[in-house]
């Protein structure tokens, strides 16, 4: 492929990534990004005069195209790798989640599904064949694997927390890939290791977008980009980051605040109760330290819904007081008070929804046109990773190398 002119719609890391790559090849970018801000999911904003991003992020040791980028544009001193910890509250208790002697002191389930639970994350973890998994739901393969109690307890509240009313029509691959990466995410001690960058994740957006016009490409922030035909004219090739077409998602909000208390021991905290209005709770600070925020704690509630759910039409104030007065009945001890800054994010398309009967987008929609986005990525989670990982097959695809 010769150097080429190349617009890309969309400044999310996907749109960043594929935009530093193709610069490096003598291709003059322009990326048009219709909000005043770059990187989408992963996008920042400052609490405690810090960087932080909008939604929860971390990664596993196995992202490993993540890391080589980092490390590439000059941010591999950044890594941070510290040992996680995982909370799981059930029927009104907050239990020790994370590995075999957590798992044999859980109270809920008996001897024999705690020992069903252990051999099947053991084994998901070493089965590289997902594709034996596509056609069937993970509710019914986990129901099977894991007898009914421990499916009810465990997996069903993690379903429907993270795919809501289609909880039910999830394809096994997804969850598959979940327990599979997770799995293989140790330190040389054999425990859990998050990797996070030091100055957050807003360093790599900005280091991306830094080197983008330094290789000669242009920014356009506050465009949107509403007839792709007319970037056709004027450019040789198009990649449009949006969200797919014909495919169904699902929206997430994320409440952030910041305290002065310290409610937990944990990290990563399954909220395990569908009639609560988060999923995930994570206290931050507990994997990047508090110092690093004027000595605050800092809070992420969050959860997935249907784009049509009744929060997406709710105010700040409605949302915060909803997720707040459920949080009280998780830590009794927790007062509002000391609040010290909170935030509301909003996401409409923030999970892509993989059923039995999902079909991965094609990469080249047009004689020049190209997509890349979230719903490329199966049968693995979205995140950090597989969005470096898309933008290397496609511009793959584009170049022949």
């Amino acid at each position: 492929m010769k150097a080429s002119k190349i617009a890309i719609i969309g400044g999310g890391l996907g749109g960043l990534v594929s935009g530093y790559l193709l610069s490096k090849r003598d291709n003059r970018i322009t990326i048009f990004e219709k909000e005043n801000f770059l990187g989408g999911l992963v996008g920042g904003f400052k609490m405690e005069g810090a960087n932080l991003e909008k939604t929860y992020h971390h990664f596993f040791r196995t992202d490993t195209d993540l890391i080589e980028l980092l490390k590439e544009v000059g941010l591999g001193k950044n890594i941070l790798w510290n040992k996680s910890s995982t909370g799981l509250y059930w029927n009104g208790k907050m239990y020790p989640f994370l590995g075999v002697i957590d798992l044999l002191k859980f109270q809920p389930l008996n001897l024999i599904d705690k020992l069903r639970m252990g051999l099947v994350a053991i084994y998901l973890q070493y089965d590289n064949n997902w594709q034996k998994y596509e056609k069937v739901t993970a509710v019914d393969w986990m129901k099977k694997a894991v007898g009914k109690k421990a499916y009810e307890v465990v997996w069903k509240p993690l379903l429907k927390g993270k795919f809501d009313d289609v909880y039910d029509k999830i394809s096994m691959a997804w969850l598959w890939a979940r327990i599979h990466t997770r799995g293989n995410s140790k330190d040389e001690q054999g425990n859990e290791s998050l990797g996070y960058i030091a100055g957050g994740f807003e360093k790599l957006i900005e280091r991306l977008a830094e080197l983008i016009k330094k290789n000669g490409g242009k920014i356009n922030l506050n465009t949107e980009i509403k007839n792709i035909k007319d970037l056709e004219k004027e450019f040789d090739l198009v990649i449009d980051t949006r969200p797919a077409k014909n495919i169904d998602y699902l929206g997430m909000i994320n409440v952030v605040f910041s305290s002065k208390q310290n409610l937990s021991p944990y990290y990563w905290h399954n909220i395990n109760d569908t009639n609560s209005p988060f999923v995930a709770l994570l206290q931050h600070t507990n994997l990047i330290d508090k110092s690093n925020y004027q000595n605050k704690h800092i809070y992420y509630l969050g959860t997935y819904l249907s784009q049509s759910h009744k929060y997406f039409g709710w105010s700040d104030e409605q949302i915060e007081k909803e997720f707040l007065d459920y949080l009280v009945k998780i830590f009794p001890k927790f007062n509002k008070k000391q609040i010290n800054e909170i935030k509301v994010f909003r996401f409409k398309y923030a999970q892509h929804i993989v059923t039995t009967n999902y079909k991965v987008p094609n990469y080249k929609v047009g004689k020049k046109i190209y997509q890349m986005n979230l719903a490329q990525i199966y049968p693995e989670d979205r995140g950090m990773n597989f969005a470096v990982k898309e933008a290397k097959k496609m511009i793959k695809e584009i170049t022949g190398v």
